[in-house]
């Protein structure tokens, strides 16, 4: 008689690095969750799988340092303050103006 181990059938065994063991928990709000399920569904893919490959393909937009926060609120300033210099001149002339763009620049 003849055992298992003398003829195996079935498909390979996985690696371990391709075996999926590890479980990520979290929550989503409702639209959250519809939205997932509907671009997995789009996709055709179950929502397991869909997330997966996002994971893997996704591109992460880190937050902005304190630097660059600073850095952007400045430049932010500027252009409020270069806003309301075309709006004096708009109004009332380039000469109001220029004597500004003076008293700015010492």
């Amino acid at each position: 008689m003849t055992s298992i181990k003398d003829k195996p059938g079935g498909r390979p065994a996985k690696k371990r690095i391709e075996k999926q063991q590890r479980v990520v928990s979290t929550k989503l709000t409702e639209l959250q969750y519809y939205a997932i399920r509907k671009r997995a569904g789009e996709a055709g893919l179950c929502v397991s799988e869909y997330v997966r490959q996002a994971v893997v393909s996704a591109e992460v937009i880190p937050r902005l340092n304190r630097q660059d926060a600073d850095t952007i609120r400045k430049l932010a300033g500027e252009a409020n303050n270069i806003n309301q210099l075309a709006h004096r001149a708009n109004a009332g002339g380039f000469a109001l103006v220029a004597v500004e763009l003076v008293k700015l620049k010492n």
